[in-house]
């Protein structure tokens, strides 16, 4: 039976693999200019809003443009921008959008299809999910519209005249600010429908999720209220199906960490990785901690201490600051996956503890680096 359902699984994906998305342009990468600030979905070839929230696009534009005269600084940059930091699931673009917030205000996406869908024949929906670094809400599900013709309602508020497809998000998606998740939904057509819609409608459950911005970044989501619940979207897609579609019920495992845990041990990770002359985690370093995670999760008793180190290119006071940085940024992703902080101590040495000369660029390289002991 087992092999049977295998066989299935793989010939799902070996027909989807051949499907056409009927998504024009999935990663929202067809733009007619670079947005700078919030609501400027209207920059899209394909994407709009069909109410009056104000969803966003993100795109990545180094951060500052030279378009006139004096600086225009982009307020939906990638990574970083006020919502959060989060790289495109691919390409340089995605889309956000509030899924609750004050009142009934409810915020949504729309895009016509490259041809109209065929009646009783069946369509996987798939998009990327990743809740926004200062949400402060998630909630448990959204909802996927297909329409004979363009949607425009005169209102911000919650659309109620749609039988949506629900999809599920909370288990998959949950309070996780750093990675993408893949959510999916089937569809038998009725015939003719040509736009596709997505958003939030019925909403069962809304979670706390204790998130919060730094003091120095002014986001748009409410700060006070703890109901704002915003998410980035990237890569939505619709195909056809041929064979009949199983719900995905297979636990997806961690790849095998790079470090190997021995308590009582100084350790070095072997993924952490940041940008250059700075503390903020790329995603790269995510499985490797999430590994920690797990490990700290089983030991409930295990406390961790966490040492920042740099080569001795600058002057150590700039140094010494980043490796405390580069620490506490390590801890704090160990808080945010659900590490007490009570089992967390962090420190930065500067280069102060070399492990190898510092004369050569291999030398440096392995000088910045962040270590760890489990007791």
């Amino acid at each position: 039976m087992k092999v049977i359902t295998i066989f299935i699984f793989y010939m799902i994906l070996i027909d989807l693999s051949r499907a056409q998305n009927l998504v024009p342009d999935s990663s929202f990468e067809m733009n007619k200019f670079i947005p700078m600030d919030f609501s400027k979905v209207s920059a899209s070839d394909f994407w709009s809003i069909p109410s009056w929230g104000t969803s966003d696009l993100f795109c990545h534009c180094n951060r500052q443009t030279k378009e006139r005269s004096d600086n225009i600084y982009s307020e939906v940059d990638v990574p970083q921008n006020t919502m959060g930091y989060q790289y495109p699931h691919s390409g340089t673009c995605y889309a956000g959008f509030f899924a609750f917030s004050h009142g009934n205000y409810r915020e949504y996406l729309q895009t016509p299809l490259k041809e109209p869908l065929k009646k009783n024949h069946t369509y996987l929906f798939t998009m990327y999910l990743s809740l926004a670094d200062y949400s402060q809400a998630s909630v448990n599900q959204l909802g996927v519209c297909f329409m004979p013709s363009k949607a425009n309602y005169a209102s911000s508020d919650c659309i109620t005249d749609m039988h949506p497809v629900y999809i599920s998000i909370e288990r998959l998606v949950g309070n996780d600010i750093h990675h993408w998740h893949q959510v999916t939904a089937t569809y038998t057509a009725k015939g003719g429908e040509q736009y596709l819609l997505f958003g939030s409608f019925v909403i069962n459950r809304i979670k706390k999720t204790k998130l919060k911005a730094p003091k120095n970044i002014k986001t748009r989501i409410n700060q006070t209220s703890e109901r704002d619940a915003y998410y980035f979207i990237d890569d939505v897609s619709l195909v056809e199906t041929i064979l009949p579609l199983q719900p995905d019920t297979i636990e997806h495992p961690l790849p095998e960490s790079p470090v190997k845990v021995v308590q009582d041990t100084l350790l070095t990770f072997k993924c952490i990785s940041f940008k250059s002359n700075e503390s903020l985690l790329l995603q790269a370093s995510f499985t490797e901690l999430d590994h920690i995670v797990q490990y700290l999760k089983k030991k409930p008793s295990a406390l961790i201490e966490i040492y920042g180190h740099t080569d001795n290119s600058g002057k150590e006071p700039f140094n010494k600051t980043l490796s405390i940085n580069r620490a506490k940024a390590v801890a704090n992703y160990l808080i945010q996956q659900g590490i007490s902080k009570s089992r967390i101590i962090y420190q930065g040495y500067g280069s102060s503890k070399p492990i190898t000369t510092n004369e050569t660029e291999e030398g440096k390289l392995q000088n910045r680096r962040v270590e760890f002991i489990i007791r």
